[in-house]
């Protein structure tokens, strides 16, 4: 039998062995993927929720919302203190009194400024859920990010063992005699490259391990958890996109807001109308008692505030169609990130049911073939370099998977409920 022929026999071998390692692999690994998935799942849920807790991002949150709290708190205390007054006099006649005045909120301001604050502490509260969705999607795709770089380098260095093995074989037979200059100086140059390509996998696998840290903050001290295969057991939302984005921080938070803007326009209404101040004055004009009570009303003549009103009609406008233009955005971003997630998923799972395969068996058959004559340097080389491409975008694929799920999560204000978690300021937000 020819070369030719033999060389087509084996890759014909190959290529059947491919789906064979496949199916046994997804017979025997179903069960344990499952329960696997979950645990992996409560790992990752325990790691956010640390990081959500301790990082300095989710602790500059906190205090914001603090001081949100803080300031809803001094909107509802009442706007005037009361005034004591001390007056003495002495001349032909003494005079000695003491007197209290207070300025009475007849408008209603406080309870317009608290409606106000309330508004604006429900819109933080939301802004902060954003932010902390934002960062939980952050971390899953830094994760994403350094699982592949890790799984990249480690391919790089098995490049590296069998291009070394490579050089080494080829150098026993260029002794032998089995092998000529050009080809020898190929496996030579192999090995170079792989080594040369290892250490910018190294290099890329330094960034990912920083980026996370950044994000992990204290967290990143302790081991970071890996991530499931795939968002196993998950089913995209079937839901109306409508009903399922009236539920997310984002939208939440420029309802808030235009509520915030409307109560501002009521407060400023009424701080346009004036507060008297009712006072009560005791005291001794010499032997005689003296009482008086006054009353004074302040003239806004110089000065209506018509302008602060239209300031806050112009300001509910403006909030009025910021939140249409962020409607428009959520659902957009939230159509397009499912849509990216639904397509990666599927190529995800063609290449698990067909091209998913054991490197270390088609590397040793394709080193087998090499030293039985049935391939040449050459072929051997292609085929090992598409067998380790092939393994490399099949990691790169499902980092993509891991991000395209991390988006549609942060896109559609799911990420808290995928993991698990309560997140006290989207309660806030929806009270």
């Amino acid at each position: 039998m020819s070369k030719p022929v033999r060389f087509i026999i084996a890759l014909w071998g190959l290529s059947l062995c491919v789906p064979w390692q496949t199916a046994q692999a997804e017979q025997a690994g179903a069960a344990a993927s499952v329960s696997s998935s979950g645990a992996e799942l409560g790992q990752l849920s325990d790691f956010i929720a640390k990081v959500l807790k301790n990082s300095p991002r989710a602790r500059s949150l906190e205090a914001s919302m603090q001081a949100s709290v803080a300031r809803r708190q001094a909107a509802d205390r009442p706007l005037h203190n009361p005034e004591l007054a001390l007056e003495a006099e002495r001349t032909d006649v003494n005079t000695r009194s003491i007197g209290l005045s207070q300025a009475v909120d007849w408008s209603g301001k406080r309870r317009a400024r608290s409606e106000q604050a309330g508004f604006e502490l429900k819109a933080a509260s939301a802004r902060a859920a954003v932010s902390r969705q934002a960062l939980a999607s952050e971390l899953l795709k830094a994760l994403a990010d350094h699982g592949a770089a890790d799984q990249l380098n480690q391919l790089a260095q098995e490049r590296v063992r069998l291009m070394g093995q490579f050089a080494h074989i080829a150098d026993q037979r260029r002794a032998a005699g089995d092998l000529d200059q050009v080809e020898y100086d190929l496996a030579s140059l192999a090995a170079l490259q792989a080594e040369l390509e290892a250490a910018e996998f190294s290099a890329r696998l330094g960034d990912a391990r920083r980026a996370l840290q950044v994000l992990a903050g204290a967290a990143g001290a302790s081991q970071w958890p890996s991530l499931p295969d795939s968002p196993h057991g998950i089913q995209m939302q079937q839901a109306n996109l409508d009903v399922l984005l009236k539920s997310h921080p984002s939208y939440l938070a420029s309802q808030a807001a235009v509520e915030a803007a409307r109560s501002a326009v009521e407060l400023r209404q009424r701080e346009a109308r004036p507060d008297p101040t009712v006072g009560l004055r005791a005291g001794r004009e010499d032997s005689d008692r003296l009482t008086a009570l006054t009353l004074s009303v302040p003239l806004f003549v110089r000065n209506r505030y018509k302008a602060e009103v239209q300031e806050a009609n112009a300001l509910l406008e403006q909030a009025g169609q910021e939140a249409r233009t962020n409607w428009l955005d959520l659902h957009s971003r939230a159509e397009v990130s499912r849509q990216r997630y639904l397509l990666t998923r599927k190529t995800w799972t063609s290449w698990q049911k067909r091209g998913q395969t054991s490197l270390q068996r088609r590397t040793s058959l394709l080193k087998r073939l090499w030293q039985a004559g049935e391939l040449s340097t050459t072929d051997y080389l292609v085929q090992l370099k598409q067998t380790l491409e092939t393994q490399g975008a099949a990691v790169e694929l499902r980092g993509r998977l891991w991000r395209a799920w991390a988006d549609w999560l942060q896109a559609s204000g799911t990420v808290f409920q995928w993991l698990g978690l309560k997140d006290d300021f989207t309660t806030i937000a929806e009270q």
